[in-house]
């Protein structure tokens, strides 16, 4: 009962945490310009801090007793940081003008310097909340994961409600908190939803035992050479998601519109299909070998899906049908594929269920450092042809998931 209830804080997480990107972009946005380079560099910012977050989770959740009260603490902080946010955003704007005094006439507002400033106030006054979102998961995989058995399926588990959580934040933000309420009041609701989140932790954390430090297993240790790449790999795998998720939402702009509500319909599509994918994963994530296969398998899917989507994409274009039926046909068959990908990694990367929390940390720096380089390679390097090297890539990157496998010794590998 004690999970079930931690599962549900952890989706009312990513509804908060969704509403807080919708809200801070726009807020950037507005404060700073709409350049593309701004918002490119304020979304890379956003992921790095959640990057970070996580890397310093690796190097302390394994000495937590209490994961719960610690997650608790970090929802009430995120809470205390997102009301504070028009206040950053404002002593920016004050320090700007400040530099910028004196001047003989006012700076160019599409220059490098003021996009350079304003880019560098972005990501400061993202690191703090975001770097404390990226800390969660492997606090809250600390708990879950009781065993070897349950580790692939407590990790999807949680994965996916909190995705699950940010398809209700997307659609919230888009259809209903924004126009109605609008940016102020919508981050406001979210520093609420962390509150109750806050209150609800401390109050189970009182029902949940204190945990011992358990050690790294001594099978991590000794992982065959293919299994030590999972990182990389979910590195690659996160670049390549990110193009496909931005070159998805180009094409499907075109057809319709760039509207608050058509951007809430595609981003909501990508995430829905994450959220299935990861769940989907759980059965296939019990072995660190057949994790890896299933990986494997999950890239040539997003490939093929991808290209068939692509090919069919013109024929689908709605003649006075659903425009959202359109975003959840091209951008779901793919995403499936793509949130089934973490949980794997996580497996193939985690030794035993007492490095489960740390590899999912790293895993999710990873992914996340990987969905930065793809960020800019598709802010700055907008091409059609980058969706022919996506899918190229990801068929490389299966290629390199089954010669990985066969360099193990076959012995050992049978042992995982």
């Amino acid at each position: 009962m004690t999970l079930a209830l931690v599962t549900l804080c952890f989706a009312l997480s990513g509804f908060a945490a969704l509403l807080y990107q919708t809200a801070w972009m726009r807020l950037f946005a507005v404060a700073f310009g709409t350049s593309e380079i701004s918002v490119v560099i304020v979304l890379a910012g956003y992921m790095a801090g959640l990057a970070v977050g996580a890397w310093a989770a690796a190097r302390f959740v394994d000495r937590l007793r209490r994961p719960v009260l610690a997650y608790g603490l970090l929802e009430g902080a995120i809470a205390g940081t997102a009301l504070a946010m028009p206040l950053l955003v404002e002593l920016a704007g004050e320090l700007h003008a400040h530099l910028a005094g004196g001047q003989p006439m006012p700076p160019n507002a599409g220059g490098f310097g003021q996009t350079l400033f304003y880019s560098l106030a972005s990501v400061l006054a993202l690191l703090i909340p975001t770097g404390l979102m990226g800390a969660t998961l492997p606090l809250l995989a600390r708990y879950a994961v009781t065993s070897n058995r349950n580790l692939g399926g407590r990790i999807s588990l949680l994965y996916a409600m909190n995705t699950l959580g940010a398809v209700g934040g997307a659609l919230a933000a888009g259809f209903l908190l924004l126009p109605a309420l609008g940016l102020q009041r919508t981050a406001w609701v979210g520093a609420l939803v962390n509150g109750l989140v806050f209150a609800a932790a401390v109050l189970l954390a009182r029902q949940a035992p204190p945990l011992n430090h358990l050690p790294s297993s001594p099978a991590a240790q000794r992982r065959p050479p293919a299994l030590s790449f999972a990182a990389p790999l979910i590195a690659l795998s996160g670049a390549l998601s990110f193009i496909y998720e931005v070159l998805w939402t180009r094409l499907l702009s075109h057809v319709l519109g760039s509207s608050t509500f058509a951007f809430a319909t595609m981003l909501a599509a990508f995430l829905a299909g994450i959220a299935l994918g990861a769940a989907a994963a759980g059965p296939l994530a019990r072995r660190p070998h057949q994790a890896l296969m299933a990986f494997g398998g999950c890239q040539f899917g997003a490939a093929l899906s991808s290209a068939f989507v692509y090919w069919r994409l013109e024929s689908w274009a709605p003649d006075g049908g659903s425009s959202a039926l359109l975003a959840f046909a091209v951008i779901l068959p793919s995403a499936l594929f793509i949130g089934a990908t973490f949980p794997l990694a996580v497996r193939v990367h985690a030794g035993s269920a007492a490095d489960a929390g740390r590899s999912s940390a790293i895993i999710y720096s990873w992914n996340t450092l990987g969905a930065i380089a793809g960020a800019l390679l598709a802010g700055f390097l907008i091409a059609l042809v980058l969706g022919a090297v996506a899918y190229k890539t990801n068929f490389c990157t299966m290629g390199a998931v089954s010669d990985l496998v066969n360099m193990g010794d076959s012995g050992r590998m049978r042992a995982w």
